[in-house]
């Protein structure tokens, strides 16, 4: 797994040229965003919105969150772990911002239920953008 990671690192080195990897790289912190049971962004703090390229956050707003994703299946990844364990603590994940640049951030994430049958409402994520892999 170890060489997936490195693999996918220096495949996305290649693609990202100096300024974009300055602007990861500049953006600290944690972000948070909520996608609805079906996937679709109902909230996100403005610095997310920004890391992914968008102005503000009601430009995100009503996105899928797959859109998001550099690979698909990293995002049915997510949701296998959510729906077995009810979170994710320090998943990485290659994400793309609007323009399509690529980047990875550290992701935690918990599945947020009601109900006596637990019935999933909603995902509660929060990332930081990793510098020290790019």
């Amino acid at each position: 797994m170890n060489n997936t990671i490195v693999s996918t690192i220096d495949d996305s080195k290649a693609l990202l040229d100096v300024k974009d990897m300055k602007d990861v790289k500049d953006a600290t912190g944690w972000y948070e965003y909520e996608p609805s049971y079906d996937g679709v962004i109902t909230h996100i703090n403005t610095a997310g919105a920004r890391l992914f390229g968008f102005t503000s956050s009601d430009d995100v707003i009503g996105k899928k969150i797959n859109e998001l994703y550099a690979h698909p299946f990293d995002h049915e990844k997510t949701l296998s772990m959510l729906f077995r364990d009810g979170q994710v603590n320090g998943f990485y994940t290659l994400m793309k911002s609007r323009n399509g640049k690529l980047f990875f951030i550290k992701q935690t994430s918990s599945l947020i239920t009601e109900g006596l049958y637990k019935c999933p409402l909603k995902i509660k994520s929060e990332f930081e953008p990793i510098q020290s892999m790019l």
